[in-house]
């Protein structure tokens, strides 16, 4: 099996996507859908698709360009890791479920409760396990976890593509990063923006400019700079 079309899009939706070279927080050099030349499977796309260019600053792709590549590594990649498991062919809804949490998690999360369910078509309780499954950075529950755990588990279980349906607030939010999604980062976004530190579209994406808007947020208010929107950083996006 394959990473469908209808695949691709939902894992570049939750994985967000940069037309452009750039330095991760952790200095990793990255593009499109978290792509970066650690992955054999995307150092081979790249050899056939940019033959003699160097990948570094100044590189680009675009979206459909990104969804190509994902589908490429995934069936080289993370996606073999699902078939390997599996062992057969399922619906494409929980074939596409399972590489979006394997490319997220990693392939050590076909170890996990959740996926033994899901081979054995135990949909349901796969589902509901999914839900719990690897929310946690650091010891620390992240709001985008939780919500890509769920959007997932929807389509393991119904076969629905849909994301962005989460309801939760930045109030709520245990803890926000680069690379979140929903409704509580539309809220951080809506705060920055009042203060005239945000220009960017209000998408519901924590990405570069959103990162960029809370660090200069925390330098302004002599808090660590560290682009994380903890107990603290809300506390003070709350006052002002």
């Amino acid at each position: 099996m394959q990473l469908s079309s209808s695949g691709a899009t939902f894992v570049r939706l939750q994985e967000g996507f940069v037309d452009h070279w750039y330095a991760d927080p952790g200095g990793v050099g990255t593009i499109g859908e978290g792509f970066t030349w650690a992955s054999a499977g995307f150092r081979d796309w790249w050899a056939l698709h940019r033959p003699g260019q160097a990948f570094g600053p100044g590189s680009t792709m675009t979206r459909a360009e990104a969804d190509d590549c994902l589908i490429y590594v995934m069936g080289r990649d993370f996606g073999l890791s699902v078939q390997r498991f599996l062992g057969r062919d399922v619906p494409q809804h929980v074939y596409d479920a399972m590489c979006s949490t394997t490319y997220n998690c990693g392939a050590g999360t076909l170890a996990d409760r959740w996926a033994g369910e899901a081979r054995i078509g135990s949909l349901h309780v796969a589902a509901t396990d999914l839900r719990t499954t690897r929310i946690t950075q650091n010891g620390v529950r992240l709001a985008g976890l939780v919500t890509r755990r769920a959007e997932e588990a929807q389509l393991l279980e119904l076969g629905d593509y849909t994301i962005g349906n989460a309801t939760q607030t930045l109030s709520t939010a245990p803890m926000l990063v680069l690379g979140e999604h929903g409704s509580s980062v539309l809220d951080l976004q809506t705060r920055l923006a009042h203060l005239g530190l945000y220009t960017g579209a209000l998408d519901g994406r924590f990405g570069q400019g959103t990162l960029a808007a809370v660090l200069a947020f925390q330098r302004a208010h002599h808090l660590t700079a560290d682009g994380q929107v903890g107990p603290v950083t809300l506390a003070a996006l709350t006052a002002a």
